[in-house]
């Protein structure tokens, strides 16, 4: 992505730049737990149940783009959603030392 692409997707999100990275990074990380999951079972399965290779058992998507490239095109796609995370009110309170 560059920069104009991220600041137009920022706008129109009403996010920041730093939040944009951190909800890329997140999906990535997702996406990749996915690929090892899936391949994780494509080894299991070509061992025992399939004549057919690994890597035609694993999602295309995932095999061929890198995770952070997936991750910008599910963002784009709105696949996910960036949400606003805040603390609980206690949570809140506690790290102020119990000030409100």
């Amino acid at each position: 992505m560059n920069n104009a692409k991220i600041k137009k997707f920022s706008e129109e999100k009403g996010i920041n730049k730093y939040e944009l990275v951190i909800a890329t990074a997140k999906t990535a990380r997702i996406v990749t737990d996915d690929f090892i999951l899936q391949k994780e079972l494509a080894d299991r399965l070509a061992g025992k149940e399939t004549d057919k290779p690994v890597p035609i058992l694993v999602d295309e998507k995932y095999k061929d783009e890198k995770p952070v490239q997936s991750a910008v095109e599910l963002l784009t796609k709105n696949e996910f959603r960036i949400v606003e995370s805040s603390l609980p009110e206690s949570k809140e309170k506690e790290e102020n030392g119990g000030r409100e």
